[in-house]
């Protein structure tokens, strides 16, 4: 008989100690040391009081996703001719937009396995690459990084990406740009044909996200007039699905970057949030004693276990976002916020 994902799963205090139940964030450390910043709350408490705000705030969240829609729908047009995102890293060019940064929705590490793993919870495999905010509107298609920095400019069959529906429409996605492909991977819909989604639950998003994806036509097509670059959706999981199943779709995808497990009840929300969460595939037998091919990932030599490599990858980060952000203060105060070389700032941007 076939097992299912939580089948491998043990008792979490076999497998995690109590500091290590303590909430822990992306950034853990304090600078210059390798100490934990432990949290006063577990993040189980943090996600019941979220999704409890969430259902006295659901008009804010409607109104915020309004508000995007609005900003994208009512924005200046650029004249900029069409570019993908390697085309404006080879130029050293880039645009900030502030309308467009910090929209996304961000994740914590998994440190405790959710009580309601099996029920509440969906899985996304994520393929190494670049995040970014993908906004078709106004007869075109334009992709930000997460800090609001206009990473390219083409032609897409989502609704408003082509002139066709020239100020008709507006979508908005969350996606990973593969740049070894040219392909963008679809995790997430903020918005789509002038329809704002941020208040609706995951469980929701991610049905309504599979289903106008696969009716849109043109969007796999590469080079057309219509669609530069395939637009691909990710697979996504109960957690507790078959695992050979998942296996079996992952060997479809590019490399693995991690895996995304979203609460089937949050909203989509800017920022970090505990109602997603992140592992790295190597991390899987620390949290739930279930390990898949290595083929499908490759493990760090140096890799101990997860709360030591959240430590030192952390202070990595620290160290080269502290730099990114110095750089990228100089360019735009010289620049005042138009074109500049930008190459420094555009390098890779990680999940985590």
């Amino acid at each position: 008989m076939a097992s299912n994902f939580l089948d491998f799963s043990v008792s979490i205090d076999d497998k995690i100690t109590a500091n290590s139940r303590a909430v822990l964030y992306k950034k853990p450390t304090k600078k210059n040391n390798l100490k934990v910043e432990v949290y006063e709350e577990p993040q189980e408490i943090r996600r019941q009081r979220l999704l409890f705000e969430q259902k006295k705030n659901r008009d804010a969240s409607f109104n915020a996703g309004r508000g995007l829609l609005n900003a994208a729908l009512q924005g200046n047009d650029h004249n900029d001719e069409e570019m993908d995102v390697q085309q404006y890293e080879s130029q050293r060019h880039c645009r900030q937009n502030p309308c467009y940064a910090n929209q996304l929705m961000m994740s914590e590490w998994m440190m405790e396995i959710p009580p309601d793993l099996s029920d509440k919870w969906w899985m996304v495999p994520c393929p190494l690459g670049r995040r970014v905010l993908l906004i078709a509107c106004k007869g075109a298609t334009r992709a930000y990084s997460k800090r609001g920095i206009q990473l390219g400019k083409f032609s897409t069959a989502l609704p408003g990406g082509t002139y066709q529906e020239y100020k008709r429409s507006c979508t908005i996605l969350d996606c990973i740009w593969v740049k070894e492909t040219k392909t963008y991977y679809v995790l997430d819909v903020l918005a789509w044909s002038n329809q704002p989604l941020l208040n609706c639950d995951t469980e929701f998003r991610f049905f309504w996200l599979q289903t106008r994806l696969e009716e849109t036509q043109g969007l796999k097509e590469r080079g057309t007039p219509l669609n530069s670059y395939p637009i691909l959706p990710l697979p996504n999981y109960p957690c507790n699905s078959e695992v050979s199943t998942i296996i079996t779709d992952l060997s479809t995808l590019p490399i693995i970057d991690g895996l995304l497990f979203y609460h089937k009840d949050a909203h989509y929300t800017h920022g970090r949030t505990p109602l997603v969460t992140w592992l790295k595939p190597f991390m899987l037998p620390d949290i739930f004693g279930v390990q898949f091919p290595p083929d499908i990932y490759e493990r760090p030599t140096d890799y101990v276990d997860i709360r030591t490599y959240i430590q030192q990858n952390t202070m990595r980060k620290k160290k080269k976002n502290k730099h990114n952000d110095k750089q990228l203060d100089e360019l735009m105060e010289t620049a005042n916020m138009g074109f500049t070389d930008c190459e420094t700032v555009l390098s890779t941007e990680e999940m985590a």
